[in-house]
């Protein structure tokens, strides 16, 4: 899922603009396209419910913006029955985790 968001520089149809405060990715379209187009693995895979539910973070820094996707996938009988992905471009750096929206 994350080349898809590099090949295309930005997000994909099924991604969602977090819903955090600071996301100012909706007035910033140039930049977050190329912030996506370098998006880069920041956290390890998260297994929020073993063997079911596993989500990762993806960054990338655009000048003094940042952009940040969440990607995280639900697993039933050995294969994929559901994604989202959640993204957005941010001000300042404040840790790993400014797109972890609920989800569906």
């Amino acid at each position: 899922m994350a080349e898809i968001l590099r090949r295309i520089e930005g997000p994909a149809r099924w991604c969602y603009a977090s819903e955090h405060s600071g996301n100012l990715a909706s007035g910033h379209k140039a930049e977050l396209g190329r912030c996506f187009s370098r998006l880069a693995p920041a956290s390890d895979f998260i297994e929020m419910y073993p063997r079911d539910y596993i989500k990762r973070f993806y960054r990338a820094r655009e000048g003094t913006l940042f952009c940040e996707a969440t990607l995280s996938t639900v697993w039933n009988d050995d294969r994929i029955v559901g994604a989202d992905c959640y993204y957005g471009l941010f001000q300042r750096d404040d840790g790993v985790g400014m797109t972890d929206d609920p989800f569906g």
